[in-house]
């Protein structure tokens, strides 16, 4: 029995360690995450690296990995390349929703936020409007999971969002996806406790 509890723990320990996004598991700390990229992490500052995970996504250009000294890993945020878009944000609005379907696979229905901010304003709510209301921040594009329902792998929140880069009516855009660990709210307690 002793034998086949060793055979299984083998097997499945290499499936454990990879089953967290990206490979990254809450609590890991600088050297550990290391282990899990192509090269060295590059410390950007106050404890956020910039890193190049081995398990990556092929959307996803640039990670960042929030570290705190007493309790690891509690962010992780990846970056997409920009994206080309029209006035109507046809190719962003693409990229955003065929990353959510893929994301809703392992984390379920998200609650999606789609909607233009500013009510008063009616004139920019047309759809030849809707890349330069996102730019203005009047308008929103974003899914997040986790909202009424835990999540797997230590997770509190999982989301999704739509940002630009540049351009006025048109130009690129980006997806930027945000995991929330559970630990990240005791790192926000803990630094705003100096207010």
């Amino acid at each position: 029995m002793k034998r086949i509890f060793i055979s299984l723990l083998y097997v499945f320990f290499p499936i454990m360690i990879f089953a967290a996004p990206f490979g990254l598991k809450m609590g890991m700390s600088i050297e550990e995450i290391a282990e899990q990229c192509e090269e060295e992490p590059a410390f950007v500052n106050d404890g956020v690296y910039l890193i190049r995970p081995v398990k990556s996504h092929p959307v996803f250009d640039y990670y960042a990995v929030y570290i705190n000294e007493k309790t690891g890993l509690y962010q992780i945020r990846a970056i997409s390349a920009p994206i080309a878009s029209n006035k109507f944000g046809t190719e962003l609005k693409n990229s955003f929703n065929n990353v959510k379907e893929r994301i809703a696979k392992t984390y379920g229905k998200p609650k999606v936020n789609d909607r233009y901010k500013n009510t008063a304003d009616t004139y920019y709510q047309k759809d030849e409007y809707w890349f330069y209301s996102l730019r203005e921040g009047s308008r929103e594009l974003s899914a997040v999971w986790g909202y009424n329902s835990s999540l797997a792998d230590n997770l509190d929140t999982v989301a999704l969002e739509c940002s630009v880069t540049s351009g006025f009516y048109e130009g690129t855009g980006q997806l930027i996806l945000y995991y929330y660990f559970n630990n990240t709210s005791g790192v926000e307690d803990e630094q705003d406790s100096v207010f």
